[in-house]
């Protein structure tokens, strides 16, 4: 424990002792860093509506409000805190039951010291694949649960609205296939934005082109790609309707291909060669269940082959798709609740 969290810890103690004392029943908070920790979250929410939603700062809660979820400041002295981040560190009273959810699907970097991990009393993992591998790791909290984000997709009935509601309001193209670029944070040299960007609009006549970047791509790329003609840019940060309206999708190592992965469809991916954090197992993967390129030419002659015969890297995504979620069956969020009640006391 550093100087900073050592002066949180006594303030922090205090205050939430003296709440424990005069408050009646479980208070459980969700600590949410962005709007995007809520969407990884929301089924869950569904399901457990008294979890209270704690925004990290101001410029959270106003987000969460556009979006209209209501939240409160943190902090916040609750009985139990379920999160989408390692924040355990905010909550510094042993006596809270910390619970912890994946951000991404899948871990598609290396873990973070197991250290993070242990601070949470259950942290639900996509597989027990991944629990197994983080044990490994000396990671002791791990629990498998799957991927709640991805649940509407595997609803039928919720699938059907979904993508209904998206093509009324995008107008989309029926005799055009839909293929979904996306990158990764382009600071790490992980990206392969630049090889796309500027050439994107070479597929406008034969495509209808998506594109969605990570939140922290570089200011002047998103704006490029907002005012780029012919694409249509995914300001929405929810973004699993587009996974399961595209075809295709092209990106380089982001986490999102393992979601477009579980809806089994054709992944064209760049390689990329500066890759820290970068497990053997995730470049295996790509290597298995993708289209793998150097160049945007490449790229065009894979979109191709992947529409001629988008089954072709079905038993490979098969595969990993076990290994990655154990089940797609839409019921993540149910096993998450299961989690969660074994700490919470009514």
């Amino acid at each position: 424990m550093n100087i900073s969290q050592l002066i949180l810890k006594i303030p922090y103690s205090i205050i939430w002792f003296l709440c424990r004392m005069f408050r009646r029943g479980f208070q459980v908070d969700f600590l949410c860093a962005g709007y995007v920790d809520y969407i990884c979250f929301r089924e869950i929410h569904k399901l457990l509506p008294d979890i209270r939603i704690v925004a990290r700062s101001r410029k959270v809660q106003k987000e969460l409000a556009f979006y209209g979820v209501g939240s409160v400041r943190y902090p916040t002295f609750p009985d139990m805190v379920v999160m989408a981040r390692h924040l355990a560190r905010k909550y510094p009273v042993r006596n809270i039951k910390k619970i912890g959810i994946r951000h991404g699907a899948y871990h598609f970097k290396d873990f973070i010291k197991a250290k993070y991990y242990n601070e949470f009393d259950r942290y639900c993992m996509t597989s027990t694949h991944e629990v197994s591998l983080a044990e490994k790791r000396g990671i002791t909290s791990g629990v498998a649960i799957g991927y709640p984000k991805l649940d509407p997709a595997f609803n039928r009935e919720s699938a059907e609205c979904i993508l209904a509601d998206l093509r009324d309001g995008m107008k989309i193209d029926p005799a055009k296939p839909i293929i979904l670029f996306t990158a990764t944070w382009d600071k790490k040299g992980y990206s392969a934005i630049d090889r796309w960007m500027h050439r994107i609009t070479e597929l406008k006549d034969d495509y209808t082109i998506l594109v969605t970047v990570h939140a922290w791509t570089t200011q002047q790329k998103k704006e490029i790609l907002r005012s780029t003609p012919f694409i249509y840019y995914i300001e929405d940060k929810d973004v699993l309707p587009y996974l399961m309206l595209a075809d295709v999708m092209v990106g380089d190592i982001s986490s999102i291909i393992a979601e477009f992965s579980a809806l089994d469809k054709p992944i064209i991916t760049f390689k990329i060669s500066h890759m820290k954090r970068f497990t053997p197992e995730i470049s295996s993967m790509l290597e298995e269940i993708t289209y793998r390129v150097d160049s945007f030419d490449e790229m065009k002659c894979a979109l191709k082959k992947a529409l001629q015969d988008p089954q072709e890297h079905h038993q490979q995504r098969r595969y990993y798709n076990r290994l990655m979620f154990d089940v797609l069956d839409g019921k993540a969020a149910e096993r998450a609740v299961s989690i969660i009640k074994e700490f919470w006391r009514k």
